[in-house]
C-alpha cells in the first residue's frame, strides 16, 4: 500500500521535476536578454528614422516657404490685374453710354428710349447712384472665436435683405455692388461678395429714403436679426443717415441677350 501511495503522492519523478525548475530559470533569462537587445535595436533604428526625417523637413522647410511666397506674389498680381481690368470694363462701358446718349438725343421718341434705358440699368446695377441713404458698419465681437461672435454669410445676407424691405434703391458691401445676380457666400472663414473675399468691419451703403428707411429697417426680419446678434453675441454695428451716398455700379456686369427692332 505504500507503494501505491507513494505513486499516487509523487506520480513524477523528482529529477523531472528538478529539471523542470531548472530550464524555465535559464530560458528566461535567455529570453529577456533577447528582449533587451530587440528593443534597443529598435530604438536605435527608430531614432536613426526621426533623424533622417527632421534632417529632410530641416532642408525642405526653406523651399515650402519659397513656394508659398510666389505664390502670395502670383494672387496679388492676379488681384491687381483683376482691378485694372474692371476699371478699364467700367470706363468702357462710361464711353459706350455717352456714345448711345448722343445717338438717341436726335428726336423725342430717341429720348423716352434713353430714359427708359437709364432706369433699367439703375435698376440693374449697370450704372453708379448718389443720393443719401443708409451707411451701415457691422464687425466681428471683440473677443469673437471661431464659433461665436463672428460675422457669417448668412447674417450679412439677413441685413442686405432687411435693406432691401425697408425701400433700398441701390445697396453696395464695401464698394461691391449688389444686383439679382449677386452672391454672398461663405468661403472658409471669409465671406465672399460677388466672389470677391471680404474682411470685417463690413460698410454696407444703401440709397433710399432717409426718414423712412430707418424705422423700416428697425421693423424687418432683418433688422431684428442683426439686433439678435448685438445683443446676444456682441456682435458691433453702427447705422447712421448720410447726406450723399455713392454706391458704384457693378463691375462684373455684362451684356447677355439683345435684339434689334424697328426696320433695318
Amino acid at each position: 500500500m505504500s507503494l501505491l501511495n507513494n505513486l499516487m503522492a509523487h506520480p513524477i519523478d523528482e529529477g523531472y521535476a528538478v529539471a523542470a525548475r531548472t530550464r524555465p530559470k535559464q530560458g528566461g533569462k535567455a529570453f529577456r536578454s533577447r528582449h533587451r537587445v530587440m528593443l534597443v535595436a529598435a530604438t536605435v533604428v527608430l531614432g536613426f528614422l526621426l533623424a533622417i526625417a527632421a534632417g529632410q523637413n530641416y532642408r525642405s522647410a526653406p523651399e515650402a516657404q519659397k513656394q508659398r511666397n510666389e505664390l502670395i506674389t502670383r494672387i496679388n498680381q492676379a488681384d491687381t490685374r483683376l482691378n485694372g481690368l474692371r476699371t478699364q470694363q467700367s470706363q468702357l462701358a462710361g464711353e459706350v453710354r455717352r456714345l448711345q446718349a448722343a445717338g438717341l438725343s436726335n428726336d423725342s421718341s430717341g429720348t423716352a428710349l434713353q430714359q427708359k434705358l437709364d432706369d433699367l440699368e439703375l435698376q440693374a446695377g449697370a450704372t453708379a447712384v448718389t443720393g443719401a441713404g443708409i451707411k451701415a458698419v457691422i464687425d466681428d465681437a471683440k473677443d469673437a472665436d471661431a464659433k461665436e461672435g463672428r460675422i457669417l454669410d448668412v447674417d450679412l445676407q439677413q441685413l442686405v435683405n432687411g435693406l432691401w424691405t425697408s425701400g433700398a434703391e441701390a445697396i453696395a458691401v464695401n464698394g461691391h455692388r449688389l444686383t439679382s445676380l449677386t452672391a454672398i457666400r461663405g468661403a472658409g472663414s471669409a465671406i465672399t461678395v460677388d466672389y470677391s473675399s471680404l474682411t470685417p468691419p463690413y460698410t454696407v451703403l444703401a440709397i433710399g429714403d432717409t426718414a423712412t428707411m430707418p424705422a423700416r429697417f428697425a421693423q424687418s426680419s432683418g433688422g431684428q436679426w442683426v439686433q439678435y446678434l448685438v445683443s446676444n453675441f456682441h456682435v458691433r454695428m453702427t447705422i447712421t443717415t448720410e447726406d450723399s451716398l455713392l454706391v458704384p455700379a457693378d463691375a462684373t456686369i455684362a451684356l447677355r441677350y439683345a435684339k434689334v427692332t424697328g426696320s433695318r
